[in-house]
């Protein structure tokens, strides 16, 4: 959370007690938090696999060099991870209350969000396959032609999408806004959606808006369905 310091500890055995501790709390809360269980089960499984190479890291007698540069390495990813995951379902998520950012050691802002006026337009965006389940999302206003840009109203993107197996000789009716339950946010008009390899050959179906948080009634209306079949 942006404020007067960074809210990353820098020594090992307190990040070790910070992550463990902000990894917990999302787990408990993550439905009443509207997080995806997709995106809390990547930030449970980085855990799994940073909290063994601490534990080894940290027996002098026994710890080769090797298990210091692992340590470190995947405790650099993990951070980045961190980061990614507070900015997209944390840093702006109604849901989740001064109180408990401050139980997940979380630096709160030092204001509310500026009032924004309402936002009238649609996101333009455009979708690309990456491969491994991956999707390249980049959105832009209607004033910006050439670049990836957020609305000047807003604080997100806002995201709500399914995934539907392609069936050969089955045609269905295209999922509408209340069938896409997975939701993600971001602070950025460039971002990746990580929907997972096994999901390659589905079609993916989202919906985006624009989305005020000091006011959400003042929030874009939603866009077409946009839909590609993710590689």
């Amino acid at each position: 959370m942006a404020g007067k310091r960074d809210y990353m500890p820098k020594k090992d055995d307190d990040f070790f007690t910070f992550q463990g501790n902000l990894v917990n709390k999302v787990v408990a809360n993550k439905t009443t938090w509207t997080i995806p269980d997709a995106a809390v089960d990547a930030l449970v499984s980085r855990r799994q696999e940073y909290e063994p190479l601490y534990r080894k890291s940290q027996v002098k007698q026994n710890r080769t060099s090797g298990d210091v540069f692992s340590h470190r390495d995947i405790r650099k990813t993990y951070e980045k991870e961190i980061r990614e995951f507070v900015n997209a379902y944390i840093r702006y998520n109604p849901a989740i209350t001064s109180d408990k950012k401050v139980e997940m050691s979380l630096t709160i802002r030092d204001t509310e969000p500026s009032p924004k006026p309402k936002i009238n337009d649609i996101p333009f965006v455009g979708l690309m396959p990456l491969g491994g389940g991956w999707i390249d999302v980049r959105c832009r206003t209607e004033t910006d032609q050439t670049r990836d840009s957020m609305h000047p109203d807003a604080n997100v993107i806002e995201c709500r999408y399914t995934l539907v197996p392609i069936q050969p000789g089955v045609r269905k009716p295209w999922p509408n806004l209340d069938d896409c339950k997975e939701v993600i946010t971001s602070t950025k008009a460039h971002f990746i959606i990580k929907c997972g390899d096994t999901d390659a050959g589905k079609h993916f179906y989202g919906f985006f808006r624009w989305v005020n948080l000091s006011n959400p009634d003042n929030s874009g209306i939603w866009s077409n369905a946009q839909t590609m079949v993710i590689a």
